[in-house]
């Protein structure tokens, strides 16, 4: 793959060397060039070799640069990519309850790992192969936000209506074990994968080690909105007390094995 330059910053290091708007960026001293997550991490160095085409015909540039200084090429859009949708039709989605009739970008279901990294997105994982995970372990693209839900590989499927959204979670495992640093929610839906579900994914994390940032359990929203839909409901008071509890004693049990402050807990209300 290649991308398209659509400008080029005046007085820039790039327009010195000759490049020009509608050139194609191959590749940065040999590495191919897909998205701005390429470009930035091999941007960086202070000796490059730009590959490029105009009109058909390759050719490339050379320069030397101070390290982290901008090579000034503007591209279409930011990602100078498309944003990858969602692939899921997960069972409490917020953006298939939403009203009808409120500005288009609204509706659109991002799932894309760029963003994850660089806004905060979260990702499900189940938009991204092995060689993208390869790509996040080279440039140590960390942390990573991922809706995990569940680590019952067949309780995702169902809850994402995804039949790979179990065998994505190897990913989390890879990521955590390559360095990566990992914040992992739960969207958290009664009757589906709170009580023991809970207890078991909580386990399962516990497993993820230092790569474990943090966990966050979120209580599903529902609105008026769902005919069609999965059938939900909301927590009642005793039950978000209960799988509260849960959550209390599991993180008390692992205090002293992963180094938890009991104050710490204390200042989180438990």
């Amino acid at each position: 793959m290649a991308v398209t330059i659509n400008g080029v910053a005046e007085k820039s290091r790039a327009q010195r060397v000759g490049i020009q708007p509608g050139d194609v960026l191959v590749a940065i001293n040999g590495h191919e060039i897909i998205d701005v997550l390429d470009y930035r991490f091999f941007e960086t160095e202070r000796e490059l070799r730009l590959s490029l085409r105009r009109g058909g015909e390759s050719y490339e540039v050379e320069l030397v640069k101070p390290q982290y200084a901008e090579l000034g090429l503007e591209f279409e859009t930011y990602l100078m990519d498309k944003q990858r949708s969602c692939r899921n039709k997960c069972v409490f989605c917020f953006i298939d309850q939403l009203p009808p009739g409120m500005r288009e970008t609204l509706y659109f279901k991002d799932d894309d790992d760029r963003l994850s990294f660089l806004f905060g997105n979260y990702i499900t994982l189940t938009n991204i192969d092995d060689r993208e995970v390869d790509r996040i372990l080279q440039m140590h693209i960390s942390p990573i936000n991922v809706s995990v839900h569940t680590m019952d590989p067949q309780l995702r499927c169902t809850m994402m209506h995804n039949r790979f959204a179990g065998d994505s979670l190897r990913h989390l495992y890879r990521l955590a074990e390559g360095g990566i640093h990992l914040n992992c929610q739960i969207v958290l839906c009664p009757g589906v994968n709170d009580g023991p579900a809970l207890e078991h994914t909580l386990e399962e994390f516990w497993s993820l080690g230092e790569g474990l940032l943090s966990v966050a359990c979120v209580p599903v929203g529902l609105t008026r909105y769902r005919e069609g839909l999965y059938p939900l409901r909301p927590y009642t008071q005793q039950e978000g007390a209960l799988d509260l509890a849960r959550a209390v004693r599991f993180v008390r049990s692992h205090a002293e094995e992963y180094r938890i402050d009991p104050r710490d807990i204390a200042v989180m209300g438990f």
